[in-house]
C-alpha cells in the first residue's frame, strides 16, 4: 500500500509539473509543417537505411568528443552514475509507451530508476486499461533494478559504431519519431505515421499477416477517466483482427518515380528453424504493399544486401533489419554481432562501384528503455491532437562521400528524417502532399546540414572489423531475437 500511495503521489506531482497545461496547451513549440514539392539535386543516387535496435544515445555514444552526453543521471531525488555494460547484456528493460511517459515523468526525465512489470492487484481498472493509471503500475524492485537504466556500452563491444561517427557524420538529436517501442518507428521510417500505435501487436508478424484472434494496444487519444493531462493521450484497448494499415507509404512515390526500392529482413525460418526478428517488416502491415506486386521487393534473408551490392543489383532505396544475432536488442536470444554486421554492410558499399552515389543511414529504432539526459520534445498528432511523439534519443550514424566528415550534427533528427531524406533526393512530393494529411515526414528534416553536396567525394577507408567478425559473419542460422 506504501508504494501504491508513493505511485499515486508521484503521478500527481507529474501531472501538475508537466510541461503542458491541462487544457492541453502545449508549452513546448511545436515545429512548423511545411507543405512543398522537393526537386532533387544531389548527387546521391543510392540509399540505404540500417535500422537497429533499442539503443539510446547516452547508452551508445557516452563520452564521444564533441557529442551531448551524460556520465550520470537522475531518478527520483537519486543520482546514478552511469555503469558500463556489454553490448550482449541479458536483461530487457521495459520500453512500451507507458514506460516511456514514467520514464519522462512530465518533463522531469527522472523515472528511468523505475521499471514498470505489471499492475498491482488492488488495482480498480479493468485489465486492459491499467496503463492508463500510475496507481496501478507496480515496479521490479531491487537496486540492480533502479539503475540498470542508466547504463552505456563498453567501447570495444561497439567501436566499428564510434569508428564511423569518428570518420563521417554522428547525429546527438537525432530521436525516434514516436514514443513507444519498435513497431510505431518502422512504420515512421517508410510512412511518416503508425496508424497511433502506440504499442506493439501482442503476436507476430506485426501486420497483415497476423492471427485473426489477436488484440492489440493500438491507438490513443484523450480521454476523462486518463490520469494523466489530456494532451498526453488514453490507451486504447483494440480487437481490429490484424494490424493492416491502408495509409499511404513511401513505396507508391517511389513507384511513381520508377525509383526501385528493396527492403531486406530475416526470413521466418532458416533451415527448418523459426527465426523471431522476422517481423520487422514494416511492408507487412501495410495492405496495399502486402497484397500487391510490390511485395517482391520484401527480400530474405537480411545480408542477400551484400550479394545484391557485390552482384551490381542494388536498389536505389534499400532498407535494411537485422536478423536477431545482428540486433543490438538486449535480452532474449540477442547477441553481440550488430556491429560486426554493419561494419559488413558498410564494407562492401564502400568497396564497391557504389561508393561515390550512396548515404548509409544507420540509425536506430527507439530508445530501449536505457537513460538519455535530453527530454524529447513533444508534439500534438495532426489527427488526434495526443502527444505521440517524440521518443528519447537514438544513434544516428550518415555514412557517405558527401556527409562531413569528423561532425557531430546538433540538429534535431527524427526516425522520418530519414523517409524526407529519401522524398528530397528523389524529387518527390511529401505523403499526403496536396490534401489535409500531415505526416511527420513533413515535420522532419532531411539531414541538411549533414552533407556537404559541393564537395570532392571523400574516399572510402574501410572501417576496421570487430575481433568476433568471421564468427558473427559466419553464422548459418542466427539466434532469434526477442523483441518489443
Amino acid at each position: 500500500m506504501k508504494r501504491l500511495a508513493i505511485a499515486l503521489v508521484t503521478m500527481l506531482i507529474t501531472a501538475c509539473s508537466s510541461p503542458y497545461s491541462q487544457s492541453g496547451t502545449m508549452l513546448v513549440p511545436q515545429q512548423h509543417w511545411a507543405r512543398h514539392r522537393h526537386s532533387g539535386s544531389s548527387p546521391i543516387t543510392h540509399i540505404v537505411v540500417i535500422m537497429q535496435e533499442n539503443r539510446s544515445f547516452d547508452n551508445f555514444f557516452r563520452g564521444f568528443p564533441k557529442a551531448d552526453s551524460a556520465t550520470f543521471g537522475y531518478g527520483h531525488g537519486t543520482k546514478y552514475t552511469l555503469q558500463e555494460l556489454p553490448l550482449k547484456w541479458t536483461h530487457e528493460i521495459n520500453h512500451y509507451h507507458y514506460e516511456f511517459l514514467e520514464d519522462y515523468d512530465g518533463g522531469k526525465n527522472d523515472g528511468f530508476d523505475r521499471l514498470i512489470n505489471g499492475y498491482t492487484s488492488g488495482c480498480k481498472y479493468l485489465p486492459w486499461d491499467w496503463v492508463n493509471h500510475p496507481s496501478c503500475w507496480s515496479w521490479a524492485l531491487g537496486k540492480s533494478s533502479a539503475k540498470m537504466a542508466y547504463s552505456y556500452v563498453k567501447k570495444s563491444d561497439i567501436q566499428p559504431y564510434w569508428t564511423m561517427a569518428a570518420q563521417y557524420t554522428l547525429g546527438d538529436h537525432n530521436f525516434a519519431s514516436t514514443n513507444g517501442p519498435s513497431f510505431g518507428p518502422h512504420q515512421e521510417l517508410i510512412a511518416g505515421q503508425d496508424g497511433h500505435a502506440s504499442e506493439v501487436p501482442s503476436k507476430m508478424p506485426w501486420g497483415c499477416d497476423a492471427p485473426k484472434e489477436d488484440e492489440y494496444y493500438l491507438e490513443y487519444g484523450p480521454d476523462d477517466q486518463n490520469d494523466f493531462p489530456p494532451p498526453v493521450g488514453h490507451e486504447v484497448y483494440a480487437i481490429p483482427g490484424n494490424v493492416c494499415f491502408s495509409y499511404p507509404t513511401v513505396a507508391s512515390l517511389l513507384d511513381n518515380a520508377s525509383v526501385s526500392w528493396r527492403c531486406y529482413k530475416q526470413p521466418k525460418y532458416i533451415n527448418g528453424q523459426p527465426q523471431d526478428s522476422y517481423w520487422l517488416d514494416a511492408f507487412d502491415a501495410i495492405q496495399a504493399v502486402r497484397y500487391g506486386p510490390d511485395y517482391r521487393n520484401v527480400v530474405t534473408p537480411d545480408n542477400k544486401v551484400l550479394t545484391d551490392v557485390t552482384n551490381g543489383n542494388l536498389a536505389q532505396v534499400s532498407w535494411v533489419m537485422p536478423h536477431g544475432g545482428a540486433s543490438d536488442h538486449p535480452g532474449g536470444g540477442s547477441g553481440d554481432c550488430g556491429p560486426a554486421w554493419v561494419t559488413a554492410i558498410v564494407n562492401a558499399i564502400g568497396q564497391s562501384k557504389y561508393w561515390n552515389t550512396t548515404a548509409i543511414i544507420v540509425t536506430w529504432d527507439e530508445w530501449g528503455g536505457w537513460f538519455d539526459h535530453v527530454l524529447p520534445p513533444q508534439y500534438p498528432n495532426p489527427q488526434t491532437q495526443a502527444l505521440e511523439g517524440l521518443g528519447y534519443r537514438t544513434p544516428l550514424i550518415i555514412v557517405s562521400p558527401y556527409a562531413k566528415t569528423h561532425y557531430v550534427s546538433k540538429k534535431r533528427h527524427e526516425t522520418a528524417s530519414a523517409l524526407h531524406f529519401i522524398e528530397k533526393t528523389f524529387g518527390m512530393p511529401f505523403l499526403g502532399f496536396g490534401s489535409q494529411q500531415k505526416y511527420d515526414d513533413q515535420r522532419a528534416d532531411a539531414y541538411e546540414d549533414a552533407f556537404n553536396f559541393s564537395q570532392n567525394p571523400t574516399p572510402f577507408k574501410m572501417i576496421p572489423t570487430p575481433p568476433n567478425y568471421q564468427t558473427c559473419m559466419s553464422q548459418s542460422n542466427p539466434p532469434p531475437e526477442i523483441d518489443y
